[in-house]
């Protein structure tokens, strides 16, 4: 007899809980979504270096004593400032010996024209001969190209003093410094090497067996590490060399990173992660997953509206999207709002520790 009333104790507990969790379910309804499988992008990933497209050295276009060294290493620098000046007390004084070429030409330019127009009266009148007249034009084209050759020296040699004021081809960073205040710099010796950070790679080595793929999909992204947390870009441009190295028959691979990224600096370590082709995965949104210290799980909601969490393991983010690794099925239903779920899962919990039957 006891065993039966135990029984039936029993059942009417389990008939009761099952009454609440539904009653509770129906009260406080879940937004569910089921765990599908997904096309996602299968990617090959390989070690990398981030590196600044822009990177040059500044050298000296002309000879002189160095005046004056306006950055160091480390320092900022806009497009346009002045580096380095040099002395330029020849290129003034060249400039200046051009200058008088030219008031020179003009003035023998000025006294063959006249010339010319006063042989060319007399030719109408017949008092000077036909080579005379020619004479005078061959002065005047003579007279007007050494003009020319004049002001082409006055350019070039302008060009020369300007050639003492160094300025920054483009906004950076100066990686190097090459010469000391009171130098005397030399024609082609560099000056300083900077970078700019507004524009940066990422580069990375690719074994020729995965090469064929990342050509056919020209998809990578670029992930850094080593931060307070993982940070992931997606690659703006590949650049594939057109050729493998001899000896180790791997070839090198530009992915450009987007423009004027935060706290990322040329020779930091990153990884470059490239598509090369597709695979089905089980997928859940990003946003159903819990987080509680090492363990991940979601609330999963059975046919009769039941509540409860389960232990899961993940892969990759794709966009919005997770991989589940294992503890879910393809088709089953979680919770969208596990703020909700675990509310839900409460108030269940409850009913049924709260019910006459479960205190016998």
């Amino acid at each position: 007899m006891k065993c039966h009333k135990s029984r039936l104790t029993l059942l009417g507990f389990l008939t009761t809980a099952s009454f609440s969790a539904g009653l509770a379910a129906q009260e406080n309804p879940l937004s569910v979504v089921s765990a599908i499988h997904q096309q996602i992008e299968r990617e090959y990933v390989v070690d990398g270096v981030v590196e600044a497209v822009k990177q040059a050295t500044v050298s000296a276009q002309t000879s002189g004593q160095v005046l004056k060294v306006n950055f160091d290493v480390d320092d900022f620098v806009k497009k346009g400032t002045v580096l380095v000046r040099l002395k330029h007390l020849e290129q003034k004084a060249s400039l200046s010996q051009v200058k008088a070429r030219v008031a020179e030409a003009k003035a023998y330019l000025n006294a063959a024209q006249k010339g010319y127009d006063r042989v060319k009266q007399l030719r109408t009148k017949r008092v000077v001969s036909a080579a005379q007249l020619d004479k005078a034009v061959a002065d005047v084209e003579a007279a007007r190209a050494r003009l020319n050759a004049a002001r082409a020296d006055v350019r070039q040699a302008t060009q020369r003093v300007k050639y003492t004021t160094i300025k920054a081809p483009y906004s950076g960073i100066v990686l190097k410094r090459h010469i000391q205040l009171g130098e005397i710099a030399s024609l082609g010796q560099p000056i300083m090497t900077g970078f700019s950070l507004d524009a940066l790679r990422a580069v990375a080595t690719v074994p020729q067996s995965h090469i064929y793929a990342i050509r056919q999909h020209k998809k990578a992204r670029i992930i850094l590490t080593g931060q307070q947390e993982e940070r992931r870009f997606k690659g703006k441009k590949l650049t594939i060399a057109p050729y493998a190295d001899a000896q180790t028959h791997t070839f090198k691979v530009r992915v450009n990173l987007p423009k004027k990224v935060k706290d990322v600096y040329p020779g930091m370590f990153t990884k470059v992660a490239f598509v090369v082709g597709q695979e089905r995965r089980l997928m859940v949104p990003a946003n159903t997953v819990v987080y509680r210290g090492e363990v991940r799980a979601v609330y999963v909601v059975d046919a009769e509206g039941r509540v409860s969490m389960r232990h899961i393991r993940l892969g990759r983010m794709y966009s919005d999207m997770i991989e589940i690794l294992a503890g879910l099925d393809v088709g089953e239903q979680i919770a969208n709002n596990p703020v909700d779920a675990a509310i839900l899962l409460k108030t269940q919990r409850n009913r049924i520790t709260s019910t006459p039957e479960s205190k016998l």
